[in-house]
Parts: C-alpha cells; sequence; structure tokens
C-alpha cells in the first residue's frame, strides 16, 4: 500500500504516502523548482527554511528539464535527486500547464505540441513520452499529460480538454506500466490521474468518475487556481470530492495561498503546490498570522523588528524589517531569497502545525 490514512478529523485527515524515496505525511505543501530550482531560492534553503523547518517535498517540470539541462546530464548522476542535492520526495508535473506559455503552439489529439524556449525546436509531448522523460528524470511522482483549458473557457472547449485528457490518461497509464510494472510498488515511480473539466460541474464530475476509475496511485485536480475567484475552485474542488477514493492521496494543483492551503485541508485535501509563495516575496508581499503585508511601504524604514516576533525562519532571526525594506528600495537582489525565505517557512510551518492537530 503506497497511501495509509493515520487520523480524521472530520473531511480533514493525516496520511502516509510511501515513496521510493521514503515515507511522506500528508498533509503537505511543495515549492515549485520548476528548472531544478526556484527563483532565488535554493534546494539547500529548502532543506532547512530556519528551526528546523524543512520543504519535504518539491515539484519540478518535466518538460522544461528535458529541454535543459536535458535527459543525458540527469542519467548521468542517476536522477534528479543527486543532480539539484534534494533528498525529499520530488514529484514532476508533465507539462499541461505550459500550454498557456509562450512557446506553446497548439493541441492536437496526439499530444501538445511547443516550440523550445532555448533553439525554437519542434516537440510534441505525448502521454507515452513525457512518461518515459520522468521516468529517465527518476521523480518519486510522475503526473500523467493532461489538457488544462483556460480559466473562461467555453463549454464545449473544456470537453475537448477533457476528452483529450481522458485519452491521455490511458496511453499514460499504459506507458507507466512497460516501464515501471514488474517493480516493487516501494522501488517504483508513481503515477498520478488528473482530473480536468474546468469549471463546469457536470464535467469536473464525469471527469472525476473516468479518471478514479483508472488504477493511479493518487488523484489530482488539475485546472484551478487559474485566475478564477477563490470561491470558484472551492466550488470546482468540492464538485469531485465525492468521486475520490479515500484510500488515495488528493492533490490539488497549483494552489498556494495560506488560507486556501487551510481551507482545503480542512475539507480532505492532502498535497498542494503553486509558486505564490515566493512570487509574493519577489514582490515585498509578506505572509503574516495577522495576513499580509507590504514591507516595501516607507513605515517600515524605521521598524527594527524581524518580520514576526516569534518566526523561526532564518529571515527573522537574523535581519529586521528596516534592514529588509532597505534591501528592497536599493533593488539587492539578495532580499528576494530572504523574504522567500520566510514565506516558505509560514506555509510550511502552517502546513505543519495541521499534522500536529
Amino acid at each position: 500500500m503506497t497511501f495509509k490514512i493515520i487520523s480524521e478529523s472530520g473531511p480533514s485527515r493525516k496520511g502516509i504516502l510511501t515513496t521510493k524515496s521514503g515515507t511522506i505525511e500528508t498533509p503537505f505543501f511543495m515549492p515549485v523548482v520548476t528548472k531544478a530550482t526556484g527563483k532565488y531560492i535554493t534546494t539547500d534553503d529548502y532543506r532547512d527554511l530556519g528551526s528546523g523547518v524543512r520543504a519535504r517535498a518539491v515539484i519540478c517540470n518535466a518538460l522544461l528539464l528535458s529541454l535543459k539541462p536535458g535527459i543525458d546530464i540527469l542519467n548521468k548522476v542517476s536522477g534528479i535527486h543527486k543532480f539539484m542535492n534534494f533528498d525529499g520526495v520530488v514529484f514532476t508535473d508533465c507539462g499541461g500547464f505550459q500550454s498557456s506559455s509562450t512557446f506553446f503552439e497548439k493541441k492536437s489529439k496526439k499530444g501538445l505540441h511547443f516550440r523550445s524556449p532555448y533553439n525554437n525546436q519542434r516537440i510534441v509531448i505525448t502521454p507515452k513520452k513525457i512518461i518515459e522523460i520522468q521516468a529517465a528524470i527518476n521523480s518519486d511522482v510522475a503526473m500523467m499529460l493532461d489538457d488544462m483549458s483556460p480559466y473562461g473557457a467555453s463549454y464545449e472547449e473544456a470537453r475537448v480538454a477533457m476528452e483529450n485528457t481522458h485519452r491521455w490518461a490511458k496511453e499514460s497509464l499504459e506507458a507507466h506500466k512497460k516501464i515501471w510494472g514488474d517493480k516493487d510498488k516501494d522501488k517504483r515511480q508513481l503515477l498520478f490521474g488528473i482530473i480536468q473539466g474546468n469549471f463546469y460541474k457536470d464535467l469536473r464530475e464525469e471527469s472525476a468518475k473516468f479518471i478514479t476509475s483508472l488504477d493511479f496511485d493518487g488523484f489530482a485536480i488539475g485546472g484551478v487556481a487559474i485566475g478564477e475567484p477563490s470561491e470558484k475552485m472551492y466550488e470546482a474542488v468540492a464538485s469531485v470530492l465525492p468521486f475520490l477514493p479515500a484510500d488515495k492521496p488528493r492533490y490539488v494543483m497549483g494552489v498556494g495561498s495560506p488560507e486556501d492551503v487551510t481551507k482545503l485541508i480542512s475539507m480532505g485535501l492532502d498535497c498542494f503546490d503553486s509558486i505564490y509563495p515566493t512570487q509574493n516575496a519577489r514582490h515585498a508581499s509578506i505572509f503574516t498570522k495577522q495576513g499580509k503585508i507590504y514591507l516595501d511601504a516607507g513605515k517600515y524604514s524605521e521598524d527594527f523588528t524581524p518580520i514576526e516576533a516569534d518566526c523561526g525562519c532564518h529571515t527573522c532571526k537574523t535581519y529586521t524589517k528596516a534592514y529588509l525594506n532597505h534591501l528592497f528600495k536599493i533593488k539587492e537582489p539578495a532580499v528576494r531569497r530572504l523574504l522567500s525565505i520566510h514565506n516558505q517557512w509560514f506555509l510550511q510551518e502552517l502546513v505543519n502545525n495541521n499534522l500536529k492537530k
């Protein structure tokens, strides 16, 4: 068994997910390290954000890693863990989200069509190809190839994307079993299915029923946190919850605000990822127990206290708001790392506190 529930409190639950790199308790939040690093913040920071708090899992992008550094380089060091020196659990995303990027060209029934942002070469990502890429990267958890329709998509656009996702789910599973099928579960890469359907309740339910009928190791809710109001996101998640099996992990992709993570944990979700904490930090938007503060404001230029007095992060234990405000005003790049550390610590500790309850 790769996932086991150890306690429940209403809909919320705690569990243990077993991967080939070891076990991880749920719920957990994954920082996004798209190209095997965060922006201004690196894996050594994630290993110790301060006071022993660490990110227990991270998520990379398989499509972009296959372009640079390339699969050959990763093979030479036996995969992504050694390459970026991270001993926690590593997820890889399939590249479906990159359908909203500037280097996306089109989609077909076959897969997603891109032009490399590095050399302009045409690339077609099929379910089989992205599964092979993720196997070579040697992540602990791979994601199937999905087709994510954008917020505001018409019903017909959402249905076409959902039907592509369903077809690609079967192809992804078939390709994954060919590579990993003979290995014991604790020695093989796990594969998660992705539910789509945009913000149409009947499509969400149809997608949830179809994806959960397949033999995935866990289930993700994709196509949320893409610009919609939080209430619409909660409705989309709630519409699929009745169809998610209790004995497999539940992953909401792209969610990373403290308020949303807290709400979704209370609804019974297990894992999350987002650029939200570090993206906010780079713009001086800082998480605190009293809500966000904007550290570039003039009132902090003479505030010689830490961001939060009881925060155990490296930044709060070392620097004052006045100093951080000064670094931001002079456009010193180091401040983006320091503020990212704080926001990541805050979110990791928020999830850790849910584990302690």
